[in-house]
């Protein structure tokens, strides 16, 4: 009785374990396909760019400065307005106001005026003193010039009249000269204690004209007041002659070949704009970043290529969006990047087949922000799934999302 109650329940086990072994086999059988999203593998162009914010600048840009110091009139000349080369004014400087006198200074200057004008008056005193000393020179070199016609004076006297005369002579030139040098010190003497407040509306100027035909970009010193020598006033330039400046990476730049085409965007317009890469700079920046990390940079100049009507609306300064290309073919095959993921070194994708995930590695070649390169592992109309998830494995049973 034990032994039939014995093998009884050994069935009973061997029964349950063939249930649930068939009960899996089942599931598996018939599990439900999961929904993903399909992509084909096509042929196309591809191209790899190097994408960074730029500037648009004006090819060449001339800031007028002030050539001397004075007082600068009010510039009412607005950005944009249109110049002539040596032919409109863009800036008047005048002479400055003179500086206040402390009490000090303007005693000093006072009794300098005091002085300079008694100077003046004993030299007028010293040309009247030589006038009449000469008028009495005259007198006396024509009487003896007439006793010696008569025979009454010797040669001697006349020589000795004749050069008291040309003493009396130049004496009176120097009277004068130092009448006038004092004429002037006293000018200057009065010249020092001219106030601030003195009326200048007589002071002539200098009007700085246009260097070059273009318009005004920036008006850098616009109110009028005190300036001195070299002080910017005026940015002007020509917008038709405008490019991008963008400094890039140097590990970025060294990649990039002059002439490389470039895509503007994002500059405001409806279309992508066209541009070339016209010069890199040779010689590199240290610039940091907006974390504080250091970085080695270098300017990369940009023209456009497109017509100036495409882009007239863009000025000196704006921001733009620019993508420059470092590799391009016309017919590759290629991938959506959303489709490739890595195993350890391997880049891999999952390829549909017979409604099952199948895994496939791939050799991958350029990639950018919208394609792969397939160099091996594909052909051109596989189905491949995008974005893979965790519940996407090798074999498993899947369905194109509607």
């Amino acid at each position: 009785m034990a032994g039939t109650t014995r093998r009884t329940g050994q069935w009973i086990i061997a029964a349950m374990v063939a249930l649930v072994l068939a009960a899996a086999i089942f599931v598996a059988l018939h599990q439900p396909a999961t929904p993903v999203d399909l992509a084909a593998v096509t042929r196309g162009p591809m191209a790899v760019t190097i994408d960074d914010e730029g500037e648009t600048v004006v090819h060449d840009i001339f800031t007028v400065a002030a050539p001397l110091g004075g007082y600068l009139r009010r510039i009412e000349l607005e950005p944009g307005d249109p110049v002539t080369r040596h032919q409109t004014a863009l800036a008047h400087i005048v002479p400055g106001d003179p500086g206040f006198l402390d009490a000090r200074s303007q005693a000093e200057a006072m009794a300098q005026e005091k002085i300079s004008g008694a100077d003046l008056a004993a030299a007028r005193a010293r040309i009247a003193q030589a006038r009449a000393e000469r008028a009495l020179a005259d007198r006396d070199l024509a009487r003896i010039e007439e006793l010696s016609r008569r025979g009454f004076s010797t040669r001697a006297t006349l020589d000795a009249a004749r050069a008291r005369h040309d003493k009396a002579e130049a004496a009176l030139i120097e009277a004068g000269s130092s009448a006038t040098s004092a004429a002037y010190r006293l000018k200057s003497a009065r010249a020092a204690l001219i106030s601030p407040t003195a009326d200048a509306s007589g002071r002539t100027g200098v009007a700085i004209t246009a260097p070059v035909s273009g318009k005004v970009l920036r008006v850098r010193q616009k109110s009028e007041g005190p300036v001195s020598a070299g002080t910017p006033l005026v940015d002007i330039g020509d917008p038709a002659a405008m490019e991008i400046m963008v400094d890039l990476l140097s590990t970025d730049a060294v990649k990039i070949a002059e002439q490389a085409p470039v895509l503007i965007d994002k500059w405001g317009g409806t279309n992508p704009l066209h541009g070339k890469v016209r010069r890199i700079e040779p010689a590199g920046f240290t610039k940091f970043s907006a974390l504080g990390v250091e970085e080695q940079r270098v300017n990369v100049f940009i023209v456009l290529t497109d017509p100036p009507a495409l882009w007239r609306r863009l000025g000196h300064g704006y921001r733009v969006l620019v993508r420059i290309e470092t590799w391009s073919r016309p017919n590759i095959l290629r991938v959506p990047v959303a489709a490739i993921f890595r195993i350890g070194n391997d880049w891999n994708v999952f390829v549909v087949r017979h409604g099952r995930a199948r895994r496939v590695p791939v050799g991958i070649g350029h990639l950018n922000d919208l394609f792969a390169e397939i160099q091996s592992g594909l052909q051109s109309g596989d189905q491949i799934i995008l974005h893979p998830g965790d519940t996407i494995t090798d074999g498993r049973r899947v369905t194109a999302r509607d």
